[in-house]
């Protein structure tokens, strides 16, 4: 008979069993498969959970980080996509650590449609400062009216 050939969607983390084999024993829709004189070769896989991005139906998601003046003076971020394609992304003055930014048309492609990538920014605030920049932020909170 014809090799057989499987194509293979996982949409999820998890782990997976494949079985598969040279000719179907009943017909085109079989799912159970033979190899001609020897049993089926069955290949276990495990798919990881990708260190940047997570994926909701057709709809990616990722967490980037951005420091204090970028949120509170604004911004503009290069945000790398799913297909390693890097895309600018205006962050506004005064965003909140949170903030979630949709990117239209960045997601995963699925039976006709393409998902969106939601950048949710984390404002990380530095641990050390130097002598002046703390004098200068001190300056700052009093003239806001900011408590510390």
């Amino acid at each position: 008979g014809l090799p057989i050939f499987a194509a293979l969607t996982v949409d999820k983390v998890g782990t997976y069993t494949l079985t598969a084999s040279g000719t179907p024993l009943e017909g085109p829709t079989s799912s159970t498969f033979d190899i001609v004189g020897g049993p089926a070769t069955q290949l276990t896989f495990r798919v990881q959970p990708h260190r940047f991005f997570t994926r909701e139906g057709v709809d990616i998601h990722v967490t980037v980080p951005i420091n204090v003046a970028q949120a509170t003076l604004g911004s503009k971020i290069r945000v790398r996509t799913v297909d390693d394609k890097k895309v600018a992304l205006k962050i506004p003055p005064g965003t909140q650590s949170s903030t979630r930014f949709r990117i239209p048309g960045q997601g995963i492609e699925k039976s006709g449609r393409r998902g969106d990538q939601y950048v949710q920014v984390r404002v990380e605030v530095p641990e050390q400062l130097t002598p002046e920049a703390e004098q200068t932020l001190r300056t700052f909170a009093e003239k806001s009216g900011l408590k510390y």
